[in-house]
């Protein structure tokens, strides 16, 4: 036998004694985690044993056997105790900025997302605020969520219902779609509108009947005339309220989340906070085309898809507005035309934004120029936000720069305006690499889902609209029909497409696990199936918050999936949602959220 067989033998024999899964010393890992289902969302059905996390990466995922060896003396051991393991949830698209500022004035979500169901709830949430905080005379107290659709008497709450709450403190209430507000007199005293004021151009002075009074609410620019009177916070107090904020969607058990419409104050707002190390998760941005001047397009095509604890990630673009506010732009006319004599369910509310609450800088920015609605008539299918030249101009600026788009539209007409700018732009050559995003996508036909999946375009459905406003979409707004295919997205992934499912915070609350429930089980409030034609797999729903999520982000590579070398972003379930009865996918709960490799929620290191 030569030296060299004699070494190799050797050499065999010494790894059949010790071991093939020696580890040195400095590779034992931080942490394992065991004893509970791990769901690595690979593949469906896709579950290890074991977990190793060290230095904020997973290092090892499989068998208990395999991966207890990087077990070393200062290894932190995580039994499970038969609770699940999961990537961390990817929040596609929301609004990070607002949902901040929403947590910290009164809380006025209608039921079932919150507890006010009448006007009288409006009432004493706000009394109980000024009892709690006694604020000086003169002090403002902001409220945000209440819906005209969601309290019995359906209809605003009037100056005169808020007077009756104080008329020593100006009181703003904003509504759940941040399409309207509602003002007590003190606060319009102070913004100086009166019967005198005129109606500003995309915007309207709701008056009391029979005179030229205001009543206290204000519709889309109308609201600009709060301005000047708002108090700005404190650059401390904003960082203070944003941090808080984040930390709420840790506690949802998201580890990357989307300020999905930034103007910029928001901008700095976050760019602050990532430098004074406050940002407990990721967050990628996306500035308003309204707001975005030559130095942010030139920034965001010199490092948009740079990895960083916070960054900017493409272009927003707004094409419509909401189809419970009447303002989504529809290829056919609303089912019950606005103004019609119908009884309000209380089961709607308003959706996307027009006007921003801004933490930091100015506290409210328009985001784009309203166009003016058109009168109501019998055949009234809403109206575009954009021009088709608008669109065109800004896809072709996204494409040059090689920027993904992020386009809004809620109805099938603004996404017909996108597809005409995207083919005059493109021509013949799609741009899959850039994986631009169809927001919403609510009413997407099958010829537009094939459009997208042959351009590459990414939709992004909001499947809280089936559960909270599809009785309303049905009855009201679209019609059986329509209302059935909304959140296409079995339609989708038939084609082959990508998708990925979002909650739009501040609109629907941010609990990832209610939005994979109504994608899943596609019930109504009043628990009626809507389109279950058009519903998903759990797999393919936590696939939606997880794996493709990542994807949308171009960090597929780093978060997304549990296995070696991607960051330790991971969430700790109660319960495996993949194994419990789809309809009490809702019921489970968040118990710890990890972001690379360290807990932040519950609130301290682990």
């Amino acid at each position: 036998m030569s030296t060299r067989n004699i070494a190799l033998g050797i050499l065999a024999a010494t790894i059949l004694i010790t071991g093939s899964n020696t580890v040195a010393a400095d590779d034992f890992a931080d942490a394992i985690y065991f004893g509970g289902p791990i769901v690595t969302m690979i593949r469906d059905g896709d579950r290890v044993e074991a977990l190793a996390v060290r230095d904020g990466r997973i290092t090892a995922a499989g068998r208990k056997d395999d991966v207890l060896p990087t077990q070393g003396p200062a290894t932190r051991m995580v039994d499970l105790e038969g609770h699940a393991l999961l990537p961390g949830f990817i929040d596609a698209h929301s609004h990070v900025v607002q949902q901040a500022l929403k947590f910290s004035v009164v809380n006025l979500d209608p039921y079932p997302i919150g507890d006010v169901k009448t006007i009288a709830d409006i009432q004493r949430k706000l009394r109980a605020r000024i009892e709690e905080t006694k604020p000086e005379p003169g002090k403002w107290v902001f409220g945000w969520g209440y819906d005209d659709t969601g309290v019995a008497e359906g209809r605003h709450p009037t100056r005169e219902d808020l007077d009756a709450v104080s008329t020593e403190h100006p009181i703003l209430l904003m509504h759940i779609s941040s399409h309207l507000m509602a003002a007590n007199s003190k606060a319009l005293e102070l913004a100086a509108i009166t019967a005198e004021t005129p109606d500003p151009e995309g915007g309207k002075i709701q008056r009391v009947p029979g005179s030229n009074e205001p009543n206290g609410v204000l519709e889309e620019k109308a609201m600009g005339f709060m301005l000047g009177t708002l108090p700005s916070p404190t650059p401390e107090r904003s960082l203070e309220m944003l941090a808080y904020g984040l930390r709420k969607y840790a506690e949802a058990g998201i580890t990357t989340a989307q300020e999905g419409g930034a103007v910029p104050g928001m901008l700095k707002l976050l760019e602050r906070g990532a430098e004074a190390g406050v940002l407990p998760i990721d967050v990628v941005s996306y500035p308003v085309f309204a707001t975005l001047d030559d130095a942010t397009l030139a920034r965001l095509a010199a490092d948009w898809s740079t990895p960083a604890r916070y960054r900017m990630g493409g272009i927003k673009l707004v094409l419509d507005g909401s189809i419970q506010g009447y303002t989504a732009y529809l290829s056919k006319p609303y089912h019950v035309q606005p103004g019609a004599d119908t009884e309000i369910d209380a089961d709607s509310c308003g959706s996307d934004v027009g006007m921003k609450m801004v933490l930091g800088g100015d506290t409210m920015e328009t985001v784009y120029e309203a166009h003016e609605a058109p009168t109501p008539e019998s055949d009234y299918r809403g109206y575009p936000n954009m021009t088709l030249e608008e669109v065109v101009k800004w896809v072709r600026a996204a494409d040059e720069a090689g920027i993904p788009f992020f386009a809004h539209t809620n109805g099938d007409a603004a996404t017909d305006m996108l597809i005409e700018a995207v083919t005059q732009v493109r021509k013949d050559r799609p741009r899959p690499d850039l994986r631009s995003v169809i927001i919403h996508a609510q009413t997407m036909r099958d010829d537009q889902l094939n459009f997208a999946a042959n351009q590459g375009l990414v939709p992004s459905f909001f499947p809280i609209h089936v559960q909270f406003w599809g009785d309303r979409h049905r009855d009201i707004f679209l019609g059986p029909e329509r209302a059935a295919r909304i959140d296409p997205a079995r339609s989708a992934l038939d084609r082959g497409m990508k998708i990925t499912l979002h909650h739009d915070a501040p609109v629907a609350g941010i609990d990832i696990l209610n939005v994979v429930s109504a994608a899943v089980n596609r019930r109504t409030t009043s628990g009626k199936l809507l389109g279950p034609e058009e519903a998903i797999t759990p797999y393919e729903a936590f696939r939606a918050v997880t794996k493709d999520a990542a994807w949308q982000y171009f960090e597929e590579h780093r978060k997304g999936t549990l296995e070696a070398g991607k960051l330790a972003d991971m969430v700790i379930l109660s319960e495996d949602p993949l194994a419990v009865d789809p309809m009490k996918i809702d019921q489970i709960e968040v118990l710890e959220t990890i972001k690379e490799g360290k807990r932040i929620y519950p609130d301290h290191p682990g």
